[in-house]
């Protein structure tokens, strides 16, 4: 018996996955207000951070003052290049230092693209199973790439549940996952970007087969996100629900 929570955590994305045995997160903005969630011993079996912006990383900070462990620590493989505007300089540094942090103290960290063979899944960590869908290498290291186009798309097999987590990943990253994987969702669809129109490729969104959307958004801190268009395309290619947190609240499944 496990647990999947889509926290409420404003315009921001934190999801905690938990089994009778390890917890995983994907992504961490925001993990303070959520600590209960956290396990007692302070070990962390795996984090995802699907890419490096404060809004997906910043519990990290937390979780270092806090003296958490993390086994394995899953990241974008993006590389910035100098004056790019797609992630600022300091928060590149500062997601680098907790990065460093945490490595120092015996973190195992990766930077995957997608992975070659799908007979089986990228890390099978017992009550999960987690597929590497994106980016892929071409995608992520294009002379005009930005941070999404190399935000770590992650397939999660929780047993007979499944969820996709997009991060902010671009259309770019989306069409592309979308033209060379099957079976992408499936289940739970964890909407890109907030419900910006920015990743809300319609392609990509109709290949996943969503059972349910979850958006986690909050109105107000950036125009037009939620987007009305992107909205629109989640209600009508999923077939039970789409949720908000500014709406609904953290969600959770069991499996």
């Amino acid at each position: 018996m496990g647990e999947l929570h889509h926290l409420k955590v404003g315009c921001a994305d934190c999801s905690v996955i938990r089994t009778s045995s390890h917890t995983f997160l994907v992504d961490a903005s925001n993990i303070s207000d959520w600590s209960h969630l956290l396990p007692s011993n302070k070990r962390l079996r795996g984090v995802f951070i699907t890419h490096q912006h404060y809004d997906h990383f910043d519990g990290l900070k937390y979780l270092k003052d806090k003296g958490y462990r993390i086994d394995f620590l899953v990241h974008s493989p993006y590389e910035r290049r100098y004056g790019d505007n797609s992630v600022q300089y300091d928060e590149w540094q500062e997601f680098n230092a907790l990065r460093d942090h945490f490595v120092n103290n015996g973190t195992d960290a990766r930077a995957p693209h997608r992975q070659t063979d799908f007979s089986k899944p990228w890390w099978d960590a017992g009550e999960v199973k987690f597929w590497i869908l994106g980016p892929s290498q071409a995608i992520a290291s294009s002379e005009t790439r930005q941070l999404h186009d190399a935000a770590l798309v992650v397939h999660a097999a929780l047993n007979k549940l499944r969820c996709l987590f997009t991060g902010d990943a671009s259309d770019a990253n989306l069409e592309d996952v979308a033209s060379n994987v099957n079976n992408i969702c499936g289940g739970i669809l964890h909407a890109s970007h907030h419900g910006s129109i920015e990743g809300a490729s319609l392609p990509f969104i109709q290949a996943c087969k969503a059972t349910h959307t979850v958006i986690s958004t909050e109105s107000g801190v950036h125009e037009n996100v939620p987007h009305p268009t992107a909205l629109r395309r989640y209600k009508e290619n999923t077939s039970h629900a789409v949720y908000r947190t500014d709406v609904d609240g953290a969600l959770t499944w069991t499996f």
